[in-house]
């Protein structure tokens, strides 16, 4: 990745690596940030390497006749070259990502099995054990559900969204009814989820607070929070194949 970047920076103009410079301190800020949302799970030094990657790419596509504020597109740039790179890291182990794979497909077919969402004790029974190795089970997969959850968590601050669109290329009108009708669908799916669960997917993703901090707030230990926050995801990904699947 380090002789792609310089190959990279060998063939951008003085203007955009000046930008690079001036900003790189984003990155490192960028990167811990992500360190404690990942709870450690993930290796800094993959994290800044992925997020110089960011900051170059916001650099040579800055155009600041659409955009004025280079450092909220820098970083959202930063941010999302580091979870695209998170996601093809698959760093997980094997047995970690089936059993979340069994765990979602549990909330899959007790909810074509009934035609609502289960309940723990429902999921429990289906996968023929007790409420407490539940628990265990979603506090083990709590590093699947970080990786899997942006595949579909369209909950960003409204201003990450709208600075993706103004790429050069930017969406067609129908891309753009696409993105609004998804981000619908996905806040109507976060709605039938339990109180806590909207709270914690709330304050992890809209007000971005680390797991601990939502704890504290929360009176729950960072362990009950995980475990929360893993259900809350399969509970999604459940329900939006489920809904694809009836379309």
């Amino acid at each position: 990745m380090r002789a792609i970047r310089r190959n990279i920076l060998e063939k951008i103009d003085c203007k955009s690596k000046a930008l690079i410079e001036k900003h790189y301190g984003l990155v490192n800020s960028v990167a811990n940030f992500m360190m404690i949302k990942f709870n450690g799970l993930i290796n800094r030094d993959d994290l800044v390497e992925f997020g110089i990657m960011g900051l170059i790419d916001a650099a040579i596509k800055f155009d600041p006749q659409k955009n004025d504020n280079f450092k909220i597109y820098a970083i959202t740039r930063i941010k999302g070259s580091i979870l695209d790179g998170i996601r093809k890291l698959d760093y997980m182990p094997r047995n970690i990502r089936e059993l979340s794979g069994r765990i979602e497909k549990t909330y899959f077919k007790l909810e074509q099995r009934f035609g609502r969402m289960p309940s723990d004790e429902e999921v429990a029974n289906e996968l023929g054990t007790s409420i407490e190795d539940f628990n265990d089970m979603l506090f083990k997969i709590r590093g699947a559900s970080f990786l899997m959850d942006k595949d579909f968590m369209g909950i960003e601050k409204a201003y990450v969204e709208s600075l993706e669109t103004l790429e050069a290329k930017g969406p067609s009108a129908v891309e753009s009814l696409l993105i609004d009708e998804r981000k619908s669908m996905l806040m109507e799916h976060i709605e039938t989820l339990e109180e806590t669960e909207k709270n914690v997917l709330m304050l992890y993703y809209y007000e971005e607070l680390t797991l601990k901090e939502i704890g504290v707030i929360m009176k729950l230990t960072e362990s009950r929070i995980c475990q929360i926050h893993s259900k809350a995801i399969l509970k999604l990904r459940s329900k939006i194949k489920f809904y694809e699947n009836i379309a």
